[in-house]
């Protein structure tokens, strides 16, 4: 089945083998296609009557992860880039980095994406960081192309600083991170400090 970018596609059946089968909802067509070219989407992306969420999508290198002694600083972040960058045979994996208010969901299809027959069962990694466990986030200031965020176990004081390399500038991706907090944050304020009114009779 052929696909374009941009088009609704309903998923009828989903194999182990990276492959799916589905309908174009643009095009009428039914047919298989490779789950690495698609990105799921929450129904309430096409509900008018759903509040909408906030959602920025990037296409970056993921270059990997390190677990870091600490939560934040650019000295957090800076060591972790050259312990990954020094890795031998580091390459930057293909993922789709999706910000919104709820947290940050990383799809990592490199693998699926370099299939070129139905027979490989090599699954797509997908993670998602809710934003009350990322504790910092900035871009590389040697390279801006490098930037990274760090995450907090649920359970448990460890960390990890997750590392990307983007074509040009991360710095749109970072700053969306940012809007992302400043949104997440206010929420949690009206949530946990309502302000009601007072009538005096």
């Amino acid at each position: 089945m052929e696909v374009d970018v941009g088009d609704p596609i309903y998923v009828q059946k989903e194999a182990e083998d990276c492959w799916c089968e589905g309908v174009n909802l643009r095009t009428g067509a039914q047919g298989a296609f490779p789950s690495a070219y698609a990105v799921d989407v929450e129904y309430t992306d096409f509900d008018s009557a759903t509040p909408k969420v906030k959602r920025e999508r990037f296409l970056l290198g993921y270059m990997g992860s390190v677990e870091t002694m600490w939560h934040k600083g650019n000295s957090v972040l800076c060591q972790a880039i050259r312990k990954i960058t020094e890795r031998p045979n580091c390459k930057p994996q293909s993922c789709i980095l999706e910000v919104s208010d709820q947290g940050l969901r990383m799809v990592d299809r490199a693998k699926s994406s370099t299939m070129q027959t139905r027979d490989s069962s090599t699954p797509c990694q997908d993670y998602f960081y809710s934003l009350k466990n990322v504790s910092f986030c900035a871009f590389y200031p040697d390279d801006n192309r490098y930037m990274g965020f760090v995450t907090k176990h649920p359970t448990c004081q460890r960390f990890a600083c997750h590392v990307f390399k983007a074509n040009e500038s991360s710095r749109p991706v970072a700053e969306a991170i940012g809007r992302a907090f400043q949104r997440f944050y206010q929420k949690y304020i009206e949530t946990a400090y309502p302000v009601e009114d007072i009538y005096i009779e």
